[in-house]
């Protein structure tokens, strides 16, 4: 297995009556977070640490009822290193009074 952080963003196209099947949905999962909730679409953010996690998420919410689409929209991989070197950087600026 790689070492790799993906970060990805979906848009669900949803009825309005499946708000609270999807929130249920994405409270079980602590790899995804639902960014921006409208009426019958939502913004997710899913952070895994392979691309087939990330396929997963999609196909299982494609299944939900009343879930119309998924759409990857945006995928980005990282080694976890460098993830890692990334926020002890931040914190060290954060440190300094930058």
């Amino acid at each position: 297995m790689k070492d790799e952080h993906h970060i990805s963003s979906l848009v669900v196209l949803h009825r309005p009556d499946a708000v609270d099947v999807l929130t249920a949905f994405v409270e079980l999962r602590d790899t995804l977070e639902i960014a921006i909730q409208g009426e019958c679409r939502c913004v997710m953010v899913c952070e895994t640490d392979n691309q087939r996690a990330v396929m997963d998420h999609i196909e299982a919410m494609e299944a939900l009822p009343g879930i119309i689409n998924v759409s990857l929209i945006y995928h980005h991989v990282e080694p976890h290193g460098v993830m890692d070197e990334l926020v002890s950087s931040d914190a060290s600026l954060q440190g300094a009074g930058v």
